[in-house]
C-alpha cells in the first residue's frame, strides 16, 4: 500500500485564473497575489525545409501564455500545428526564430534545467517495451533524480489512479492501446511537473476512461500544475481548458476562454443541424461552431478505445 503524506494548505483564486490555485500563505485582503507564468511562448515560429525545394512554414510567429494552475487549450485538427508547437516547447524541435521559457528558463538556452519541469505526453506512443508496466515508471524517474523507492511510491499510486494497479508486472506490449495512451499520461505525471504538455491525450480512449482521465487532469490544475493541452476534442476543450487557442495552419486565430470565444463569434445564436435526413434539431453553439466559422472547416473525431 502507497501511503503519501498531505499538507492542507489554504486556497487562494488568482486574478485571471478561473480556478483556486493552493498557496503556502493567504495575501492580506485586498492583496492580489501575481500568476507565476509556467510558460511563455513568443513569436514561435517553425519552417521545415522540403525535400523538393522551399520551406514549409508549420508554425507561424505564434505567441501565448500559461499560468500557474491554469488548463491551455490548442484547438485545431490534425496538421494544424498543434504537434509542431508542442515539439518546440519541450525543447525537441529547435525554433526557426522566436523564444519559449519555462518557469522563466528558456528550453533552448538551458534544455536540461527545462525538462526538469516538464511532464510530457507527445502524440505518439513512447513507451518502452524492454520493461513491465512498474519499472517504465519507475526507470522513467530516475531520469528526475527521483530515487528508486520513492519512484515505486508515485508508480503506485498513479497505476492506481489510471487503472492499471493489476497491470504492473506485466509487459508494456501486452496492453491494449488505450492502456498504453493512459500509462503514457501517468508516466507524463511521475516528476510532479511544473508544466504538463499533453498531445491528444485521450486519442483511443472510451468515454467513460476518458472522463477519469479529464478528473485526474482538473486535480493536477487545482494543485498548481500548469497544463498545455493540444485537442481536437470540443467537449474536452470546453471542459478542462480556462482558455482556448484556436490553432488553423500555423496561426492562433483568437484565445480567450471557451464561453467568451463562442460569445464573440456566435453570439446567443442557435444552431441547427440536420442530424438525418429531413431531421434538423437546435441546439446551443459550441466551439466547432466557432471553428468552422473562423476556419471553414470541421474538427473530426477518432477512434475510441479497443
Amino acid at each position: 500500500m502507497c501511503v503519501t503524506p498531505r499538507i492542507d494548505l489554504p486556497f487562494c483564486r488568482y486574478p485571471g485564473v478561473g480556478r483556486p490555485y493552493r498557496v503556502a500563505a493567504v495575501p492580506e485582503p485586498g492583496c492580489e497575489l501575481m500568476v507565476p507564468v509556467a510558460l511563455r511562448v513568443e513569436r514561435l515560429t517553425k519552417r521545415y525545409e522540403l525535400e523538393s525545394g522551399g520551406t514549409l512554414e508549420a508554425v507561424s510567429a505564434i505567441s501565448f501564455e500559461v499560468n500557474a494552475g491554469e488548463c491551455f487549450g490548442l484547438l485545431g485538427p490534425n496538421g494544424a500545428g498543434k504537434s509542431t508547437t508542442i515539439n518546440c516547447v519541450t525543447g525537441f524541435y529547435p525554433a526557426s526564430s522566436g523564444s519559449v521559457s519555462v518557469c522563466g528558463l528558456d528550453v533552448y538556452a538551458e534544455p536540461k534545467r527545462a525538462r526538469q519541469l516538464l511532464g510530457v505526453c507527445a502524440q505518439d506512443e513512447t513507451l518502452d517495451s524492454d520493461f513491465n508496466v512498474l519499472d517504465q515508471l519507475v526507470r522513467y524517474a530516475t531520469f528526475f533524480r527521483i530515487p528508486t523507492e520513492e519512484g515505486k511510491l508515485r508508480a503506485c499510486a498513479l497505476l492506481k489512479r489510471f487503472g492499471l494497479d493489476e497491470k504492473a508486472n506485466e509487459q508494456v506490449e501486452s496492453l491494449s492501446g488505450g492502456m498504453k495512451r493512459r500509462l503514457q499520461v501517468a508516466r507524463a505525471l511521475i516528476s510532479h511537473p511544473k508544466l504538463l504538455v499533453l498531445d491528444e491525450p485521450t486519442t483511443g480512449l472510451d468515454p467513460g476512461m476518458r472522463r477519469v482521465l479529464w478528473e485526474i487532469l482538473m486535480h493536477e490544475r487545482s494543485a498548481g500544475t500548469a497544463i498545455l493541452l493540444c485537442t481536437h476534442y470540443m467537449e474536452e476543450a470546453e471542459r478542462l481548458c480556462d482558455r482556448v487557442g484556436i490553432i488553423n495552419n500555423g496561426r492562433i486565430l483568437d484565445v480567450d476562454s471557451p464561453r467568451e470565444l463562442i460569445h464573440r463569434h456566435m453570439g446567443d445564436d442557435e444552431v441547427q443541424e440536420e442530424v438525418r435526413p429531413r431531421i434538423v434539431w437546435t441546439r446551443p453553439s459550441n466551439l466547432e461552431d466557432v471553428y468552422l466559422k473562423l476556419t471553414g472547416t470541421r474538427l473530426q473525431p477518432d477512434a475510441p478505445e479497443s
